[in-house]
């Protein structure tokens, strides 16, 4: 299985686990990445670039070219169908279905579902949430399998 990480993976793992006092954690990291198990989408590259810290230092000296996945027409297809389905809510606000156009979220929703990927993020379902679009949610909608941090790490036998 390959598995997609949202951005709030990434920065949550920096902020809990600092790279010098989890160096193992990283270590592991960088090999699931090397392995081709794990990914992510180039919008949260740019998200990471956008926070200039040690993260995103870290990620250009251990990602691998082909860690960050391009928009292609496959993942824009299910762009497509992620915003169909969020437009039709009647549950969101008109702000939350803009916002969810325009950050990473749709996008690695749709690179999943493109990918027949599982979609690692620390976000959990609330399909009754007027204000924020749920990356659980739109998942569920789509038939997207979706997973935390650590279930990730036991479906990949990793053990720090």
């Amino acid at each position: 299985m390959r598995y997609l990480l949202d951005t709030n993976i990434l920065i949550r793992s920096k902020n809990e686990m600092p790279m010098d006092v989890w160096p193992t954690f990283w270590e592991k990291m960088k090999e699931v990445m090397d392995a081709g198990y794990v990914f992510s989408s180039e919008k949260v590259k740019e998200e990471i670039v956008r926070g200039a810290d040690e993260l995103t230092s870290w990620m250009k000296r251990n990602a691998p070219k082909d860690f960050y996945l391009p928009l292609d027409g496959e993942v824009m297809g299910q762009y497509a169908n992620a915003q169909k389905w969020v437009s039709v809510s009647s549950v969101y606000s008109e702000t939350a279905k803009l916002t969810f156009a325009n950050v990473a979220d749709a996008y690695l929703v749709a690179t999943a579902a493109a990918k027949s990927m599982v979609l690692v993020t620390y976000e959990t379902s609330d399909p009754l949430c007027k204000r924020r679009v749920k990356i659980p949610d739109v998942c569920n909608a789509l038939g997207v399998r979706f997973c935390d941090l650590n279930t990730m790490l036991r479906d990949l036998g990793v053990s720090i």
